[in-house]
């Protein structure tokens, strides 16, 4: 075996190993983003059924139903700022897979058209 061969070998062991990675690494990151995802909709169920309860608690103690639209403005909140995190991490990810792939195309001597 000459000394081309090999490092094409070594090229597409790395590669391969690349791919693996990656495969390895998305659903990890996408149960993730799921999760998140989830636990902020289950708060906000949680913060609308907070809401209706503060409406019967309104009349007993109005520091605890007051507490529970803190808890509804809050969670709003948090929707507000984390959903477009979501968008864009999921999006950053699909540009490093992009890349990750080019790159690997490229190192093996693949044409460089998209």
């Amino acid at each position: 075996m000459n000394t081309e061969n090999a490092k094409r070998i070594k090229d597409v062991l790395i590669a391969i190993l690349i791919i693996v990675g990656v495969l390895a690494i998305l659903p990890a990151i996408f149960i993730a983003i799921v999760t998140i995802l989830s636990a902020l909709i289950a708060g906000f169920s949680f913060a609308n059924i907070a809401l209706v309860e503060m409406m019967s608690y309104w009349s007993i103690n109005v520091w605890t139903s007051l507490f529970y639209l803190g808890l509804l403005i809050a969670e709003i909140g948090l929707l507000i700022i984390i959903v477009p995190l979501l968008v864009w991490a999921a999006k950053w990810l699909i540009k490093a897979v992009k890349w990750v792939i080019s790159a690997i195309k490229k190192r093996l001597g693949g044409s460089n058209k998209q």
